[in-house]
């Protein structure tokens, strides 16, 4: 029978090894049966990373606020004020950030959202002496059995729903039309700005609310991914803290919702690389952004007086000026023999019918082009439309003007985002589609006249937004001019047109707008360092251990729910070969609402030592083993649970991994002199002759657990050996027999 055997050899040897099989050089230490993605078990998919509890922006709540029944306009019963409060409104009241403290005036800075009144005697329509009387409104849902009032928000993106904070109204001896029984709705859309329908929305919970003006919390037990809320008012209490079926005569109100979502922490370490090294600061992906907005297509131009509500999204509240910085660029009279032309489209949402009866501006160059939106008299009615129109020269007098509108009266575009294009084809005609759908209803439109006629050049900026007679948001921005026949010959094939407009061939994007709002962390990372030296018992060396301590400050309305109990540590530079391990001892959340996060990283390397391989008796000099041995101590009343190790040919890509787990050999108090230690080794076998002067490059884990729960620590730095450089080492100092082999290990032909 043959047989193989390794003997030890070497400065450095030990016994009891875990033995990794199978080493490829010179591509790659690839160990049998293992592979670059190896998971790491219970690290990865158990451990908890932490969570933090952060309030969603109440501006983003407010600009995306939404309700089946409002005051709108809003009511006022101040007298005190000369009724210029807003005490009882529409839905973004209940998210403007006012907690209302009474109804004694110089304490209303804000209103309530209060469902919709169906007569009343003594209120006025707020900021007038206008009596209130009930009004039927388009976008009011029939309040019955089926169908209570609701308010509710969209977050823009997606979140993990995890609270929401109800405020009724603000005194206790008065609760009336405060929510009782409620049910908490989310819907998670894949476009996340898109309304839900009566199909997206699922049950989060049900339950009843104190009769209280404080915040009552409803706490989800297990978050949810969601676009959007809801909630809905069952019931309601009255005066005497009974309770009345929400609808009809038994109101529903809100001063104050508040919406949290679950976020989880993330810290990241990098591993110490050596001892004369600068150990660096723990880093998070949970960063903070300011507010930015620009011009992303070529040539970009400037844009000032910006108010960025969400992605790519502006209050129109507050009105921007765009100033193109080459040429006028913005300008559409014709230039190299190309028609006038111009193409806009945005998306908007409008809170509110406008209350002044002249055009508000939401995208315009001065008259050239413009798109605004506006209250008149038409008819004798009152009605409002947006229209687009553009301008010829003035020697065609009354009939220089080429435009058309849209009514917009009916409510079901209010507090909606509709997409708006407008288009002017450089010849004849102005058209407007919305949603699109083509519209020139209840317009005296004047595309038939002025055929061929050039627009006039105005030095005017482009202004998006107005601060008067508007209030609403546009976001997601395009301006193109010098429009090609495959984008102005598909007026009737409205896919086919947007379709053509991103190839710069059929039109020239002018300007593209991308905006992002200012973004503040849910919390903020501190990082403190320890280093301690000790003597190596056997060796007499010098060992380090590092401990990084990472506080955890949670933001303003942000709050640690789970403190974390693993780290993700950058091994070797390279982020694709990060680890997610555990801290290296319970973590802690004190009374202030920090938590604190330790781990360690300890130089744990005893040495390297070859091992003779033999087969038949015979000793092969072509080949042979290399171990790396590692000794370490374990915290008090902890136990070991396994050894781990990260390797490769390179220090900066330890992309192979060796994970026994429960298997993992060791020894126990290994020499006299270090009771209390732990000895495990990693071996590295059938190394061959060419691959000698090669390093092999190392990083242990040691995991070790209490009470159930898993921990570890690291190795201090990437550890490195070849067979030449142990050859050598041996060559100095080891046993006749050591130096024999070796010698012979390492003659050449």
């Amino acid at each position: 029978m043959n047989k193989k055997r390794l003997q030890r050899l070497g400065v450095v040897c030990m016994a009891t090894a875990m033995v990794l099989t199978t080493v490829s050089f010179p591509r790659v230490a690839k160990a049998e049966g293992e592979t670059p993605t190896q998971a790491e078990g219970a690290t990865s998919t158990e451990l908890e990373k932490g969570k933090v509890l952060v309030q969603v922006d109440q501006d983003v709540l407010k600009a995306n606020a939404m309700c089946n029944s409002e005051m709108n306009p809003a009511i006022s019963w101040d007298s005190a004020s000369s009724y210029t409060k807003n005490i009882d409104g529409q839905a973004e009241y209940a998210f403007d950030g006012d907690e209302r403290l009474g109804t004694n005036s110089n304490k209303i800075a804000g209103g309530m959202w209060h469902s919709r009144y169906t007569n009343t005697n003594t209120a006025k329509i707020a900021g007038t002496e206008t009596n209130y009387s009930a009004v039927t409104r388009g976008n009011e849902e029939t309040i019955n059995a089926s169908n209570r009032p609701w308010i509710g928000s969209g977050f823009g993106r997606k979140i993990k729903l995890k609270k929401v904070t109800y405020m009724g109204r603000y005194t206790d001896t008065n609760v009336s039309n405060n929510i009782a029984d409620y049910v908490l709705y989310y819907a998670n859309m894949d476009n996340p700005n898109q309304e839900p329908g009566a199909d997206d929305w699922q049950i989060a919970k049900e339950g009843t609310l104190e009769a209280t003006s404080a915040a009552s919390d409803i706490v989800l037990d297990t978050a949810v991914e969601a676009t959007h809320f809801k909630l809905v008012g069952k019931t309601v209490y009255n005066n005497q803290a009974g309770t009345s079926t929400a609808g009809g005569d038994a109101l529903v109100c809100a001063r104050e919702i508040k919406v949290y979502e679950l976020k989880d922490i993330d810290i990241n370490l990098t591993a110490p690389t050596s001892t004369d090294g600068t150990n660096a600061d723990a880093t998070t992906s949970e960063t903070g952004t300011v507010e930015s907005a620009e011009d992303i297509s070529e040539s970009p131009a400037t844009m000032t007086g910006v108010v960025v509500k969400n992605k790519n999204e502006l209050d129109l509240a507050h009105p921007v000026t765009v100033t193109s910085t080459t040429g006028d660029k913005l300008d559409i009279t014709g230039e190299n023999n190309k028609n006038d032309s111009v193409l806009i489209q945005f998306q908007i949402k409008l809170k509110e019918l406008p209350s002044e009866n002249h055009d508000s501006v939401i995208v315009a160059k001065g008259d050239q082009y413009k798109i605004a939106y506006r209250k008149t008299t038409w008819n004798n009615q009152t009605v409002y439309r947006i229209k687009f129109w553009v301008t010829g020269p003035d020697s065609l007098g009354d009939n220089r003007w080429k435009e058309v509108g849209c009514n917009f009266t009916d409510a079901r575009y209010l507090n909606k985002w509709i997409t708006v294009t407008a288009m002017y084809d450089g010849t004849s005609a102005t058209k407007l589609w919305i949603n699109e759908t083509s519209k020139n209803d209840g317009w005296n439109s004047n595309n038939n006249r002025n055929v061929g006629a050039a627009i006039v050049h105005e030095d005017a900026n482009v202004m998006i937004g107005d601060s008067t007679g508007i209030n609403g948001y546009i976001k997601d921005l395009k301006i193109y001019s010098h429009l090609g026949s495959n984008v102005t010959n598909n007026q009737t094939n409205y896919s086919a047109l947007v379709s053509a407009l991103s190839d710069s061939a059929n039109a020239t994007k002018v300007f593209d707008l991308s905006a992002t709002p200012a973004v503040t962390p849910a919390y903020t990372l501190a990082t403190t360092w320890n280093t301690e030296t000790k003597q190596d018992p056997e060796t007499h060396l010098d060992k380090n251990t590092y401990t990084e301590t990472v506080t955890v400050n949670p933001a303003t309305n942000a709050s640690i729910v789970t403190a974390p109990e693993a780290v993700t540590v950058n091994i070797d530079g390279k982020t694709q070969n990060n680890k997610v391990v555990p801290v290296s001892e319970d973590s802690t959340v004190a009374d202030n609402g920090t938590a604190t996060v330790k781990y360690v990283f300890e130089d744990m390397l005893r040495g390297g030592s070859l091992r003779m391989i033999t087969a038949n008796g015979e000793t092969d000099y072509t080949k042979t083993s290399m171990r790396f041995g590692y000794d370490f101590k374990l915290p008090a009343d902890t136990t070991f649970d396994s050894c781990a190790w990260y390797y490769g040919t390179t220090a900066n890509d330890l992309r192979l991994s060796l994970t026994p787990g429960a298997n993992t050999k060791k020894i126990e108090n290994p020499t006299t002199t270090k009771q209390g230690y732990i000895r495990s080794n990693i071996v590295f076998t059938n190394i061959a002759k060419a691959n000698f002067d090669r390093n092999i490059f190392a990083r242990v884990l040691v995991k070790y657990t209490k009470d159930g729960k898993t921990y570890s620590k690291m190795g201090a730095y990437v550890d490195q050996n070849s067979v030449s450089s142990i050859a050598e080492k041996i060559k100095k100092s080891g046993s006749e027999t050591e130096k024999n082999y070796v010698n012979e290990l390492t003659k050449t032909d």
